[in-house]
């Protein structure tokens, strides 16, 4: 059994070419097809549309849905969008496996041509890929004068929509101005734009992969990347352009041109403890690296089981043991490892979350004495970014340990200690 594919149909020449491609390949390929048509609620005519594809698809045996969206605002991109959206959707409830779209080399030549005028960079100028995700495109080496052909030879009615004639928008003017006059200038257009595009897929690919692997080995949480300044130094401008999107696409951000040149410049000037602010997002360079941030705080509150453990929003893991006190020495100068008197203690579980405004703590060596987490941050030098993600360990309302940074003077191990509570934490994995 081959795949099973949604047909995104307007009732226009080519999703109509591309309906009747893939239905005489049915037979041989073994394809399920599902034709869909979705209704943008943007003209009142849609019902001439409907009717259409209806009638070609019971003459055919081809089960048929009517979709209906009601975009926030009438932009080429807000639609395309919500009718992806619409088209993943309705696939998913199918189990189906792809999603055809009827794009033909005249949409892959006008979108270079535009991409090129918005400075979308060498992806831009790609194109259109032929398969991403689910969405396969397979008329799109057809030009539309070849689907128009095809239609009229196989003597298939279509209704295509008299507003792509009109110069309202960026596309049209493209497609009616632009691309005219330079098929008039330029004896080697289009093939140059389908060639050079094919080359800078491949150029693409390359420099992509090399940027994924890179941003892969930083990302440590949904909120924050962590760079070695001495790595971003002698890193290529072109990588650390594709990485600073890849970062921006993560927090799902916008990052512009301007965006991209500003960092670049501010990063390799910017003194230590300085930060850059990009909407959302902040840059933050301190003790010879270079931390990127979704400034928003992401609230947890968390239950540690005694024994047990618990994994952290940062991807990092608390875990609680108990060992008998046998006497031996440890390590309490490392403060990613806290020990107390579980005698002292006798809870089956503690509370780690955020730290809060106003939040105290009896730091171990000051005879039960407070002092305010907002002072500990300064006095050790914590990134105001940090604070909203370093954990909390509590017992009952009291903080017991700041991982990495300070233990209380609660539950003090003596000589007397029969049950160590032993807490610590670490990267997953």
């Amino acid at each position: 059994m081959g795949d099973s594919i949604i047909l995104s149909v307007s009732g226009g020449s080519d999703s109509i070419a591309l309906s009747e491609i893939l239905y005489n390949l049915s037979p041989i390929l073994g394809l399920k097809l599902h034709i869909v048509y979705i209704d943008h609620h943007v003209r009142k005519n849609t019902y001439k549309e409907k009717e259409l594809i209806k009638d070609y698809a019971t003459s055919r045996n081809i089960p048929y849905s009517f979709l209906d969206i009601y975009p926030k605002d009438f932009t080429e991109k807000t639609l395309r969008d919500e009718r992806y959206k619409a088209l993943i959707k309705f696939s998913e409830e199918l189990n189906f496996n792809k999603i055809a779209l009827g794009h033909t080399l005249d949409d892959q030549i006008e979108t270079i041509i535009m991409n090129f005028f918005k400075g979308y960079g060498m992806e831009g100028l790609c194109g259109i890929p032929v398969k991403r995700d689910k969405f396969i495109r397979p008329i799109i080496i057809l030009s539309k004068s070849e689907v128009i052909e095809y239609c009229e030879r196989k003597s298939l009615k279509y209704i295509d929509d008299f507003t792509n004639l009109l110069p309202i928008t960026l596309r049209n003017r493209i497609r009616h101005q632009i691309v005219p006059f330079l098929k008039e200038t330029i004896q080697q257009f289009p093939q140059s734009v389908i060639s050079q595009s094919k080359i800078l897929y491949i150029e693409n690919d390359f420099l992509k992969n090399i940027s994924l692997e890179y941003f892969n080995k930083l990302k440590g949480s949904n909120t924050m990347i962590e760079i070695e300044r001495e790595d971003w130094n002698t890193m290529h401008d072109a990588i650390k352009i594709r990485v600073l999107k890849e970062v921006f696409k993560d927090f799902n951000e916008e990052l512009s041109n301007e965006g991209i040149f500003y960092i670049l410049k501010e990063v390799s000037e910017i003194k230590e403890g300085k930060t850059i602010n990009i909407g959302n997002v902040e840059i933050y360079i301190y003790n010879k690296k270079i931390y990127v941030y979704k400034k928003e705080r992401n609230e947890f509150l968390l239950i540690l089981p005694i024994p047990g453990k618990i994994n952290l929003p940062t991807g990092e893991v608390i875990e609680a043991k108990l060992l008998e006190n046998k006497k031996t020495e440890f390590n309490f100068n490392n403060l990613w490892q806290a020990y107390f008197d579980y005698d002292k203690i006798k809870a089956k579980e503690l509370i780690v979350r955020n730290w809060k405004e106003g939040d105290k703590i009896k730091p171990f060596g000051l005879g039960g004495k407070s002092k305010k987490v907002q002072d500990v941050f300064v006095d050790k030098k914590i990134p105001r970014w940090k604070r909203t993600v370093v954990p909390l360990v509590l017992y009952k309302d009291e903080i017991l340990w700041i991982p990495g940074i300070i233990r209380s003077d609660i539950a003090k191990i003596t000589n007397d200690t029969k049950t160590i509570l032993h807490l610590s934490l670490k990267k997953e994995g």
